[in-house]
């Protein structure tokens, strides 16, 4: 705006006023808008490499994988001198099928009555044909000379006139809930496999059949994970009647356990029943309503931790990216100081890191610049970052206990925990939904049961065969 001579100083002090306010509101605008902008870069960079997000969530752009473990130096495939798996000949197979020459490939004469010279053996391992074997169970009633009439007992899978075996159930529901067909398709198997029609509903009530003695099967699991001194937690969201609920695992290396509940925290943990009783190391990721559980000791998820630390150093200024490279530098040291002192000690002595104090004061002295660093908190991002830095100085006694207490197998991350969910998140991602509250809670008690069974060497078909038979299989819990 061009000034007249006219113009009065009080005019000309007025505009200039209205000038700085102006700045002062635009570089204020700018300020939010670069926070915005990082926020908006940070979720389009963010990945399963250096967030939370699934694998599945990366699409077919995903990043080249970028491994903070670095080289084995092992090749590809199985070590040279492992265990493998092939067919040998057996010595005694089922069935003998000799090929002998009708006539003489030279001259053409008759060959049956000329004497073997050579027998080339070759075995042929296939599974053969199949049908239903329907069995009567006749129970017969007798009198005694008292008068009393007395009847035989037939088992408990035949308690009724005509009903499918515990073999067959347990077949379908192994299809069902433990390779994730859908009752349709598992109908559909068992009519291609055994010649037998059934209706998809009959494969609900053949789940239930399986379900209903595991009431004590799992409360054994419960309370052997409840005791156990050191246990793995994680929960994941699951859509049941097309609205989120939470899985919740709890899990050791012999015991799973998989409940459902409509909440995510507390109520859902209480629900499960494990860590309102635990009184060990508990492992999981920092969410917050875990250490409300104050009469366990907790150990933090590293691999969540460099998850975390990744996305600094990919989205953060400068400054951050220097702390938080530093610290993903300490973690790694440290984790394999550990596993070295577990490789150098013999089975029984007590496992020691000498130098475990020295990484331990450099990780808090990185957190603490990186607190610093980040005290201003402009935006959002640089907000995140600072609580990141907050969390790893004051919780660092839980990040690094594993190295303190890897005798009792305390682990770096908490991979165990959340492998006992991929299987399910992989029916949800077959199915869509869970179409009823029931139906999820039966699919965690049997996705418990055989998860357990496998742990201790029982397949999962033999056990719910079992469990349909109605005596389950029980796993020693002491």
């Amino acid at each position: 705006m061009p000034i007249s001579p006219q113009s009065s100083y009080d005019e000309l002090a007025a505009e200039n006023a209205q000038l700085k306010a102006s700045l002062v509101e635009a570089l204020g605008l700018v300020e939010v808008l670069r926070g915005e902008i990082e926020s908006l870069k940070a979720q389009v960079s963010a990945t399963s490499k250096n967030s939370s997000k699934p694998p599945s969530s990366d699409g077919l752009a995903k990043p080249a994988p970028k491994s903070l473990r670095g080289k084995s130096g092992r090749k590809p495939g199985r070590p040279k001198g492992g265990p493998g798996v092939s067919l040998d000949l057996v010595e005694r197979p089922d069935v003998v099928v000799r090929h002998r020459p009708v006539r003489c490939a030279g001259c053409g004469v008759s060959l049956r009555d000329a004497a073997p010279v050579a027998v080339e053996r070759r075995q042929v391992f296939d599974v053969p044909p199949t049908r239903v074997k329907v069995t009567e169970h006749q129970v017969v009633s007798c009198r005694c000379g008292c008068g009393t009439v007395t009847s035989g007992q037939a088992p408990d899978y035949a308690s009724k006139t005509v009903q499918y075996g515990p073999r067959l159930t347990g077949i379908a529901v192994y299809l069902f809930h433990g390779q994730f067909l859908s009752k349709a398709r598992t109908a559909g198997a068992l009519t291609d496999l055994f010649g037998v029609r059934l209706v998809p509903s009959t494969i609900g009530l053949m789940v239930k059949r399986v379900v209903r003695p595991l009431g004590g099967v799992l409360e054994g699991i419960r309370a052997a994970i409840a005791a156990a001194p050191v246990a793995h937690f994680d929960e994941t969201g699951w859509r049941v009647e097309g609205a989120c609920h939470w899985l919740h695992s709890a899990s050791t290396a012999m015991f799973s356990l998989l409940t459902v509940h409509r909440r995510r925290g507390v109520a859902g943990m209480k629900h499960a029943g494990v860590l309102p009783v635990f009184t060990g190391i508990a492992v999981h990721d920092a969410w917050a309503p875990y250490d409300t559980y104050t009469h366990a000791e907790h150990a933090l998820c590293n691999a969540h931790l460099l998850r975390e630390l990744i996305a600094v150093t990919e989205t953060g200024r400068d400054v951050d990216r220097d702390w938080a490279k530093a610290a993903i530098d300490v973690v790694l040291a440290l984790k394999k100081a550990v596993e070295r002192a577990v490789a150098d000690t013999p089975p029984g002595e007590t496992i020691e890191v000498d130098i475990l104090g020295f990484y331990t004061l450099r990780l808090a002295q990185i957190a603490q610049y990186g607190i610093e660093a980040t005290a201003g908190r402009e935006t959002a991002l640089r907000k995140k970052h600072n609580a990141l830095a907050t969390r790893l100085h004051g919780r660092l006694a839980d990040y690094v206990r594993y190295a303190h207490r890897p005798d009792l197998g305390v682990f770096f991350d908490n991979n165990a925990g959340e492998r006992e969910i991929r299987m399910p998140k992989n029916r949800i991602k077959i199915s869509g939904s869970m179409r009823s509250l029931h139906g999820a809670r039966d699919f965690a008690a049997i996705r418990s049961y055989i998860a357990t069974a496998a742990k201790h060497g029982t397949g999962a078909l033999d056990a719910l065969i079992q469990a349909a038979e109605g005596r389950p299989w029980t796993p020693r819990t002491t």
